[in-house]
């Protein structure tokens, strides 16, 4: 069978087609890829044959609230440095990564502990990305400061021994509120280095929080948790299900570390498997409804209801 090339793509009523299935939008679609050899960040780029070489470039050829795409090709790979290192500053943009494990698109957050990637814009949303610590306790990967921001099949690491984030994704701003709708789902950070902290770091008010499907292995990280809530801040309307952490807590929250008593929400059908083996607390969240929490300190034993179950 003879097989026609589009340099430029395939769409069909306006609407791209890619090897993963249709992408449904009216914006543009940009493409980027590093080992292209014909990569090169300039205006006449961002096609499939010749892409954008860098992320932060795609963003900014993108028009905001338009539902324009960024498709991120298979390996993928640059280096991120500094703070705001990389800024997603355009409203309403998707940015999706393409490939299965090591193929998929690839950054390194390094060169000091201040290394960000920054959400400043709204309703942007992440997929299928693996973003790496180059550097030991790098103090977050992503700080977010807008509403509607979406992470989704994120995977948070380690480069290498000695080189892991503390946090994964933080709520950086104080004004309450302001990163309304952050979704969490499907994203995964596994490290061995004890530094570790909280998956997501809450800094003020937050309402409509969503953290489904989430894995965090951090056996060794004895103040790991899924959720951190700053001092006298509220988690309004969250929905915290199906999440799976490992860590090596002793002691304290171990799912939701909160201190107010004006929450709201769903807490359903998460494990949590830990070391502390006499207070158990999973979640610290008063006004949330929980439902099928389970947890153990115990390797060789099954979770049990935490809290118990109500009679």
């Amino acid at each position: 069978m003879t097989i026609t090339p589009f340099p430029n793509g395939v769409s069909s009523f306006g609407v791209p087609l890619l090897g993963s299935g249709p992408i449904f939008t009216t914006g543009n679609v940009f493409f980027v890829n590093s080992a292209g050899s014909l990569a090169s960040d300039n205006t006449s780029s961002g096609t499939v044959a010749v892409p954008f070489a860098t992320l932060d470039y795609a963003i900014g050829r993108t028009t905001a609230n338009q539902g324009d795409h960024i498709i991120v090709m298979p390996n993928h790979a640059e280096t991120i440095t500094g703070a705001s290192g990389i800024t997603f500053d355009v409203a309403g943009i998707t940015v999706i990564g393409m490939g299965h494990y090591n193929q998929r698109p690839r950054f390194l957050m390094d060169g000091g502990t201040t290394v960000t990637s920054v959400v400043s814009a709204a309703d942007v949303a992440l997929k299928n990305l693996v973003f790496a610590s180059g550097h030991a306790d790098v103090v977050t990967c992503f700080g977010v400061t807008a509403v509607g921001a979406h992470f989704e099949g994120i995977e948070f690491a380690d480069n290498t021994t000695d080189e892991n984030f503390l946090s994964c994704i933080k709520a950086t701003g104080t004004t309450n509120n302001e990163a309304d709708g952050l979704r969490v789902i499907n994203c995964r950070w596994t490290s061995p280095d004890a530094g570790g902290l909280e998956m997501i770091e809450l800094n003020a008010d937050v309402a409509d929080l969503v953290a489904a499907g989430n894995v965090t292995l951090n056996d060794a990280a004895t103040a790991s948790k899924l959720i951190l809530c700053a001092t006298g801040k509220d988690l309004q309307r969250c929905y915290v299900v199906w999440n799976y952490v490992s860590a090596g807590n002793t002691a304290g929250d171990l799912l939701i570390d909160n201190d107010t008593t004006a929450n709201s929400g769903i807490v359903a059908h998460n494990r949590v498997g830990h070391h502390d083996t006499a207070g158990e607390a999973i979640v610290d969240a008063d006004g949330v409804r929980q439902f099928d929490n389970l947890g153990t300190a115990t390797d060789t034993a099954s979770g049990y209801v935490l809290p118990a179950i109500d009679s």
